[in-house]
């Protein structure tokens, strides 16, 4: 089956102005809140960006969006979870909304509340099912799972484990708990060259396990208490620790896609997708920097498929640059994995065609 994606063009030099009007085009002339109805409570979930990341969505990018949304129910609201790294000032939901507030996602700004949905500390939690080959059930972010609708607003990056981050892992991953991060990182271990370690000490404050310690100024990991998050990797820049390409992180971006299944389903598929493909970076917006892009800005891209529009996500920017810049930028990382097992699960279709907005 062919699924429909529509697409608006933006360019590096647009105003805020601009792209929040070209937003709200895409939804006027797109299909992408029609799951949406009257009283539903909808969550809109957001990466509100990490503290000094200057990569995540704009909150004046989003107004005219949040309004089409509160235009149909006044229960929605923007929505993420806690994260589990250590170093980051999303960790509970206190520091999480000061987070978002700084960077402009408030009501007096966008028009809507913040919540986060997994509770003070990340702990709350409902278990949904799902037929998958990791999991039999998964832990989804209480709130999310209290709504009757979703909207995803997704800014597309890299990312070291999976290769890239859309839609796909955005709602798998954003919309779990802490507990349910955890279940889905479990297995993707780092190796260690100690001997290319200048002792800096930045893994070692990252780590949310406590994995990484410093004996003589060199890096040593307990294996055993290991999460498999990657982020020391994304820290260290001497490649005292990397990330290796093994079953494991095939098995993590499944796992992340059977939480994405399960989570969408819970939903009753009632789950719109949006990406942005402004400012692409090598990494993720959970890191606290200011990371330089990796293709010119492209613009924006709405579907009610999560494999199509990530799919012509990709496309779009690998055209752009001229080349696989996910694949250059983690070569050992096959983002396509996560792709090809969300379509066997049923999530939607890698076929699409592409609706151009103007």
């Amino acid at each position: 089956m062919t699924s429909k994606v529509y697409y608006v063009r933006t360019g590096a030099g647009d105003s805020t102005q601009t792209v929040s009007d070209k937003l709200g085009l895409l939804i006027d002339k797109s299909s992408v809140l029609s799951h949406i109805k009257k009283d539903d409570f909808t969550a809109i979930k957001m990466h509100f960006g990490d503290k000094g990341n200057t990569g995540h969505i704009r909150a004046e990018w989003i107004r005219k969006a949040a309004k089409r949304v509160k235009d149909i129910t006044p229960n929605a609201f923007l929505a993420d979870s806690n994260v589990i790294y250590k170093a980051s000032s999303r960790t509970n939901s206190v520091d999480h909304l000061k987070i978002a507030y700084e960077h402009g996602f408030n009501p007096e700004n966008v028009g809507l509340p913040v919540l986060i949905a997994d509770g003070l500390r990340g702990r709350n939690f409902i278990e949904v099912p799902v037929s998958g080959k990791h999991f039999s059930k998964i832990k989804m972010a209480s709130d999310f799972a209290d709504c009757d609708s979703l909207l995803a607003m997704t800014h597309i990056t890299g990312h070291i484990l999976t290769g890239v981050g859309g839609a796909i892992k955005n709602v798998g991953m954003g919309c779990s708990s802490r507990r349910g991060k955890y279940e889905q990182h479990c297995g993707a271990v780092p190796e260690v060259d100690a001997s290319h370690c200048i002792g800096c000490g930045k893994c070692v404050l990252i780590c949310p396990a406590g994995a990484l310690k410093l004996k003589m100024k060199k890096i040593e990991i307990d294996k055993s208490t290991c999460l498999g998050c990657g982020e020391c990797a994304v820290v260290c820049k001497t490649k005292a620790i990397e990330i290796r390409w093994s079953e494991t992180l095939e098995n993590l971006q499944e796992k992340m896609v059977e939480y994405a299944k399960g989570i969408i389903d819970s939903f009753r598929s009632k789950v719109g997708y949006i990406n942005f493909l402004i400012k692409v970076t090598k990494d993720c917006d959970c890191l606290a920097k200011d990371d330089p892009r990796i293709v010119d800005d492209l613009g924006i891209l709405a579907s009610n498929d999560p494999v199509a529009i990530d799919k012509a996500s990709v496309d779009l920017i690998k055209s752009s640059g001229g080349k696989d810049v996910f694949t250059a930028g983690y070569p050992e990382t096959n983002w396509s994995a996560q792709l090809k097992y969300a379509c066997m699960m049923g999530l939607g279709s890698l076929e699409y065609i592409m609706e151009e907005i103007s």
